[in-house]
């Protein structure tokens, strides 16, 4: 196998390191390592800190084995769920140190976003499942995640406070406390999965759920190679009556797996059971696709061996939002097409990128969320409401970047003297406000809110940027506005933005 075509995958969570070494013209795994595990800490924050030790031994390692197959690229990616970015800094800096390897850590939106890509883009046999509704869940160190798709589109995540780190903590303090230990967990759960329920089964068609990664169920039904297979309810409702009320010596030895471990069956047996109930789950599955599987298609993709434009999964995230939140869907849709032309003519005023783009789009799709609570003020609820909520696939600067386009698109500016902006790093401030300065052409374009200006000409000269409106309409409204907006266009640029009609239809 030629060694061109093979990339490694490494990967960092709070329970080990793991690598996978794949040949990505055919999505083929070649090899796969894992760590010994972590030590679990009280203080989950510091468990990286305390296995330093054992990361650099295992990178090494990881390292050694890329060269003996030749693998020239891979990259190192860890979750940053349970540290601050000072942290995430020094551990950085001390991981490069003494392995040479960079990190790029990832946030609780871009893991959910991987595994939920993995399965879209590393199996057939999703597809044809997701031809009717079908939720995934995945239980992490955080928070346990419910993703939803229909007719083998992404519709929604949900993140539920019920990640293993807090059911740890449950668990432990409940093992001399009380004697209904299982019943106990189990309204936990429930309480916790309150707010979802009515949501759901509110749905009342049958559905299929897909667990994602729960290494026991998988070792004992998936047969090797095999990353998704059926689990029928008769087999679910088995390993329900034989480990439900287990001792933890029994579930160590039943299930082959650490103290750990054994102690995260039950708890999550118990959720599972619910999340059925609640989805009208008639159809079960398991899956060993994970987060290693979605960084090697995300890389597949980008190396151009796969099609699949994962940046779908955000424009859908980013629409349905935007539908729930009752926004005015024709503004929206012309503002979008707008802004980005105005982006895309504008390339050699900003020099920025693709992923400035999508964030740009994305950022409009949200920017109205708060007229929901009200219309004064709304731009800063918007950015209330997306920072409450992280667009999933995006990392924490890039979901503050366009919670700022929100609540810089209308009356305010970014200035100094505004907290939200002058906290932000001095990269992230210029992005902020290059994005900003065009969504408010865009937006002043469309301020009657009806869609008068269908199309428009850019021409960009070193003294001014003109833009040409092809509308029959009386554009006075919109000059106006324009002409109060442009002034951030000017201060940031250092040319003035100019609009201009022309009396004619241009499609």
């Amino acid at each position: 196998m030629a060694a061109k075509n093979l990339f490694g995958v490494i990967y960092m969570s709070t329970a080990k390191l793991e690598m996978l070494i794949v040949s990505l013209k055919p999505l083929h795994v070649v090899e796969h390592m894992a760590s010994a595990k972590f030590v679990q800490r009280m203080d989950k924050s510091k468990i990286y800190q305390s296995e330093m030790g054992k990361i650099v031994f295992s990178l090494q390692g990881f390292q050694q084995v890329l060269k003996d197959y030749g693998v020239k690229r891979y990259h190192f990616w860890a979750s940053q769920q349970l540290i601050d970015d000072v942290t995430a800094r020094y551990l950085a800096e001390q991981i490069e140190v003494r392995t040479g390897l960079e990190v790029t850590w990832l946030s609780t939106s871009q893991i959910n976003f991987l595994r939920a890509t993995a399965l879209m883009g590393g199996t057939k046999l999703f597809h044809k499942i997701a031809e009717r509704s079908t939720y995934l869940l995945s239980i992490g160190s955080v928070a346990a995640t419910l993703s939803h798709f229909d007719h083998g589109h992404f519709v929604h995540a949900w993140n539920i406070g019920l990640g293993y780190l807090e059911i740890d903590q449950l668990t432990n303090d409940l093992r001399h406390a009380a004697t209904d230990v299982s019943g106990i967990i189990s309204d936990y759960i429930g309480s916790k999965l309150q707010a979802l329920r009515h949501r759901l089964e509110a749905e009342g068609q049958e559905a299929n759920l897909i667990l994602q990664d729960f290494s026991p169920f998988n070792d004992m039904l998936l047969q090797p190679g095999e990353d998704i297979a059926p689990m029928t309810q008769q087999q679910f409702q088995a390993i329900e009556q034989d480990n439900l009320h287990a001792s933890q010596e029994y579930l160590r030895h039943h299930f082959k797996i650490d103290e750990t471990a054994a102690a995260r069956v039950i708890p999550s047996l118990l959720m599972i059971r619910q999340i059925i109930s609640m989805t009208h789950a008639g159809h079960l599955y398991l899956t060993r696709l994970n987060i290693l599987n979605g960084l090697a298609l995300h890389q597949a993709a980008k190396d151009g061996y796969l099609k699949t434009d994962f940046d779908d999964i955000i424009r859908t995230v980013a629409e349905n939002r935007a539908r729930r939140y009752q926004s005015d869907d024709a503004h929206r849709a012309i503002t979008v097409k707008l802004a980005l032309h105005l982006y895309d003519q504008l390339r050699k005023l900003h020099r920025l990128g693709q992923r400035e783009r999508l964030l740009l789009e994305i950022g409009v799709r949200l920017e109205d969320l708060g007229n929901f609570i009200q219309a004064h003020g709304h731009y800063r609820h918007s950015a209330y409401i997306i920072e409450a909520n992280p667009v999933i696939g995006l990392s924490d600067d890039e979901n503050e970047i366009i919670a700022e386009i929100a609540r810089y698109h209308s009356a305010e500016a970014p200035e100094v003297r505004q907290h939200h902006y002058s906290h932000l790093g001095a990269d992230i401030q210029m992005t902020v406000a290059k994005l900003v300065a065009i969504v408010r052409l865009a937006d002043a374009m469309d301020d009657s809110r009806q869609q008068k200006i269908k199309s428009i000409s850019v021409s960009v000269r070193e003294d001014a940027v003109t833009i040409t409106a092809h509308s029959m309409e009386n554009l006075a409204l919109e000059e106006w506005a324009f002409q109060r907006k442009a002034k951030l266009f000017r201060e940031v640029y250092g040319i003035p933005a100019v609009l201009k009609q022309r009396r004619s239809l241009k499609k």
